[in-house]
């Protein structure tokens, strides 16, 4: 039953990167947090614009254009200001952007505007942009979610009204999936050990070897398919310990006659195997060999 559960839990978050939730900000709220940005002061090569006022007029296929009104002084200094008579300058602009979120801040990439519904910039760059782009308010309703969910898309309503999709975060439901699917990725771990590295070790785990019962890697196998991955560490760690000791006491052993014999192809587990009848009782010495590595039990 506990197994079940699991899987419907990992199949839940699974689900839940194709689910959303919709938050819903008023045009009023907008309007409140860009209005404690203003004024707006932009300095530029010796002019100074100060942006007074920003107003929603209309939302188009996700394009908010805004008015702006705005004030622009000129240095008497610059090129610009010797020629000019007027040293103060009042515009009105028309600006088109684009919402986007940057973690829980919603803000507006400018791409164009019009000055005073005649002249039209088709491309926004530099200070100006930097600063108008600056204009930008913190989304409370995802503030205190923002670890778990993340924005996935934006869009402005014809009202005005901006609807923000919100998700699981990938990242947590990555971290969480393996969480319950501890015990799978141990058996896989020791199915892929059991055939492709075991073979190679061409030697018997010693605790398998001494106690001639289950090796450490099959007795963790099991306790993991019947109790579960902490089950599975306490064998696991047990059964290493009985490993190391039935190595050192396999490795003590001597024929009783006191003769020896060729050790040289002895390492690792590989004990009582010396005398070529693999009994322990007349094992030679192979006290020389390297100790049974945890990882290779």
């Amino acid at each position: 039953m506990k197994n079940y559960l699991r899987y419907l839990i990992v199949f839940i978050l699974f689900g839940s990167l194709f689910f959303t939730y919709t938050i819903t900000i008023e045009p009023s709220t907008i309007k409140a947090v860009v209005d404690k940005k203003l004024p707006l002061k932009i300095e530029k090569k010796g002019l100074l614009i100060t942006v007074n006022q920003i107003d929603i007029v209309k939302v188009l296929n996700n394009v908010v254009e805004s008015k702006m009104d705005v004030d622009v002084k000129i240095d008497n200094s610059t090129k610009v200001g010797k020629f000019l008579p007027k040293k103060s300058l009042h515009l009105t602009l028309l600006i088109e952007s684009i919402p986007k979120v940057h973690g829980t801040f919603l803000q507006f990439e400018v791409f164009s505007f019009k000055v005073n519904k005649i002249i039209k910039i088709k491309e926004v760059k530099g200070a100006l942009k930097k600063k108008l782009e600056s204009i930008k308010f913190s989304i409370k309703s995802l503030e205190k979610i923002s670890w778990i969910f993340s924005a996935k898309a934006i869009k402005f309503q014809d009202n005005g009204e901006l609807l923000l999709r919100v998700g699981l975060s990938k990242l947590i439901i990555f971290l969480l999936i393996p969480l319950f699917l501890l015990r799978e990725i141990g058996l896989l771990l020791i199915v892929l050990y059991q055939k492709f590295l075991s073979p190679r070790k061409k030697y018997r785990c010693a605790k398998g070897q001494f106690y001639q019962n289950s090796t450490c890697s099959s007795s963790t196998k099991e306790a993991l398919k019947k109790d579960g991955f902490i089950a599975g560490i306490k064998e696991y760690r047990r059964s290493t310990k009985e490993c190391k000791i039935a190595y050192q006491t396999l490795s003590k052993d001597k024929r009783r006659d006191g003769t020896s014999c060729d050790c040289s192809y002895c390492s690792g587990c590989n004990v009582g195997s010396c005398d070529g009848a693999g009994s322990f009782g007349s094992a030679c010495d192979c006290s020389g060999a390297v100790p049974c590595e945890v990882g290779s039990c």
